[in-house]
């Protein structure tokens, strides 16, 4: 991809993001982001099919810098086991305070997106991705009694549905 190229993409993004925050996903159009970023309606559909593939990509791109600000929390220099502590503990706090900033944009951001099913594959994927070197590790110097690193990462990954973002938006803290 050329610089131009890449350049146009963010700058497609760029606009689409201020109209998602600002109309929600159904009420922005892609002529709305062809005129914000002063392209032709052509030009922004060679770069994304649709939308709701801008929206994606937005989505993605924001929970793998949310991964990876978790992953940096945990310091390299620990056992795995006290690593996969902090990181849950750093996961749960971040998407705590991410959260509560959600609670400013406008329901209609993201009700009813009929993708978030992939979205949320992605997400859980990025986690798979974070978790599975440090269950590794564990193994590896017999910290962790892992039979199927596998069933124990889809395990792990299930139990952090239970942080939807309405009880993470209104649940006290403990």
């Amino acid at each position: 991809m050329h610089d131009t190229d890449f350049s146009k993409r963010q700058l497609i993004k760029q606009e689409a993001k201020k109209l998602f925050f600002r109309f929600g996903l159904s009420k922005t159009s892609m002529d709305d982001i062809a005129r914000e970023c002063q392209l032709a309606k052509p030009t922004l559909y060679y770069y994304f099919p649709s939308k709701e593939a801008i929206f994606n990509e937005i989505v993605v791109e924001e929970a793998t810098q949310f991964m990876n600000s978790v992953e940096k929390q945990v310091p390299t220099e620990l056992g795995s086991d006290d690593k996969i502590i902090l990181f849950f503990r750093a996961l749960y706090r971040d998407l705590k305070i991410y959260a509560e900033k959600l609670t400013i944009l406008p329901s209609s951001l993201y009700d009813n997106y009929p993708h978030g099913g992939p979205i949320v594959k992605k997400i859980n994927e990025l986690l798979r991705e974070k978790l599975r070197p440090l269950l590794e590790e564990g193994k590896r110097k017999n910290i962790l009694e892992l039979e199927d690193l596998e069933t124990t990462l889809s395990a792990l990954i299930l139990m952090t549905d239970f942080l939807n973002l309405k009880w993470m938006q209104y649940s006290p803290e403990e």
